[in-house]
């Protein structure tokens, strides 16, 4: 108590003591300050959003790049393509991660194209799916509605099980615009939010397909042909397997330094061959 009466006005002046009027002072400096300060800060700092697809890659980038740059932090979410896109327009975020090429209204000749790798599609089954191959029309068919039985595309009398990704993603764009005509995917089918997710479904559901990136193939599912081509990197980069894409980083014009720092680093060789190179195919070359 006695201290807070010792701030108090001097009976004889009217005014603080000295020791108060400098500690108010200082608060005004530090308040006059703030803003420079927090800019300061602010122009390390590096927000994302966007494609769950590039989300494991672009995060693994960021923890390599904050280890070199101490002075810089990549805060990285995901989403979805059309999320990333949106809320780098709305200026929330630096860079927009995304699956797919930008729709005609998202084109508003402002944003900068960065591509960072190229990515393939694979349709995956279930293990205990007979099926090795489909045709285009076959897998049209069974994705949205028309073909409902393995029985009738040379596997067994069993119901197919289809496991597509959510409306949000451009993994589902792209394959929607490819692969079905722009036609909807039958109502049936189980959504998910993420390759991961369509990954575990497929591998623990009987009679399932989906697609996943390539780089998402694994032992507990099976990759299979699409009109009798395999999916892979020399059939993707000849264009004789269709459903590949690039994947992207989108800024809105030039990017600022510490974006433009980590987009180098991402499309640096090193970066390239050895984390890119591991689940996709590395733009350098191309």
């Amino acid at each position: 108590m006695k201290r807070i009466s010792n701030a108090a006005a001097s009976p004889r002046t009217g005014k603080p003591p000295l020791f108060a009027r400098a500690a108010l002072l200082i608060a005004v400096l530090l308040l006059v300050s703030l803003p420079a300060a927090c800019s300061i800060r602010g122009a390390g700092v590096v927000r994302i959003a966007g494609s769950t697809t590039l989300l494991p890659l672009v995060q693994d980038g960021a923890d390599r790049f904050m280890d070199m740059r101490g002075d810089r932090t990549v805060l990285v979410q995901g989403g979805g393509s059309s999320v990333g896109i949106a809320q780098l327009k709305e200026g929330i975020v630096d860079i927009a991660n995304s699956s797919r090429e930008l729709k005609p209204d998202e084109d508003d000749g402002r944003l900068m194209d960065h591509r960072i790798a190229l990515d393939v599609i694979a349709i995956v089954v279930n293990p205990g799916v007979g099926v090795d191959n489909l045709t285009r029309e076959q897998v049209k068919g069974i994705f949205t509605g028309a073909i409902a039985n393995w029985r009738e595309v040379g596997g067994e009398d069993a119901p197919i099980i289809t496991v597509v990704r959510d409306k949000a993603s451009g993994t589902r764009e792209m394959f929607d615009e490819i692969a079905l005509d722009k036609e909807d995917s039958v109502a049936s089918a189980i959504e998910c939010n993420s390759n991961g997710i369509v990954r575990q479904t497929v591998a623990s559901t009987p009679n399932s397909l989906g697609y996943v990136s390539i780089g998402y193939a694994d032992a507990s599912i099976r990759a299979i042909k699409y009109d009798g081509v395999a999916p892979g990197t020399e059939s993707a980069k000849d264009g004789s397997y269709p459903l590949s894409r690039y994947l992207h980083m989108f800024t809105s014009g030039e990017p600022r330094e510490a974006a433009r720092e980590f987009i180098d680093y991402v499309l640096s060789e090193e970066f390239q061959t050895e984390v890119v190179s591991q689940e996709y195919i590395p733009v350098i070359g191309l």
